[in-house]
């Protein structure tokens, strides 16, 4: 399920990533540091807010009200994955810098550039989180028997 709801997502994402580039929007750079401050303290319930920030600028630079809306449907099924996933914290510190790659790419106008970085942020995310869940899955399975 999570990773269909991540194929949504991405295509959104990356939809959002190249409108907002092509007007050359600048995304605000303390909603990076917000993140970046959130990793530093190890405050998972700070990185998903950080992270839902960052993209909700990003759906909004877009200027496409249907980007925003549709995303955010799936986004508690994306807290909770994100909430399971960030308990380790190989994905905290490169989530962040992908975030200021796409802006970056975003604020220069480069949309291709923008959708490739975003496509690549999503597609890590999900095969992340895919990985994670088949882990604890087949731990807990081994577990009961």
């Amino acid at each position: 399920w999570i990773a269909r709801v991540y194929e949504v997502r991405g295509a959104l994402d990356v939809l959002a990533a190249r409108l907002a580039a092509a007007r050359r929007t600048r995304i605000d750079p303390a909603l990076i540091a917000r993140g970046r401050e959130a990793v530093g303290r190890g405050d998972i319930k700070a990185m998903i807010d950080a992270d839902l920030a960052f993209h909700r600028a990003l759906y909004q630079a877009a200027q496409n009200p249907l980007i925003e809306q549709s995303a955010l449907l799936h986004w508690h099924h994306i807290r909770r994955a994100m909430g399971e996933a960030l308990q380790t914290t190989a994905l905290r510190e490169p989530v962040w810098d992908e975030h200021e790659a796409i802006a970056r790419a975003v604020a220069q106008g480069n949309a291709e550039e923008a959708a490739a970085l975003m496509r690549h942020h999503s597609d890590q995310a999900s095969a992340y989180l895919a990985r994670q869940m088949s882990d604890a899955s087949a731990k807990n399975n081994s577990v009961v028997r």
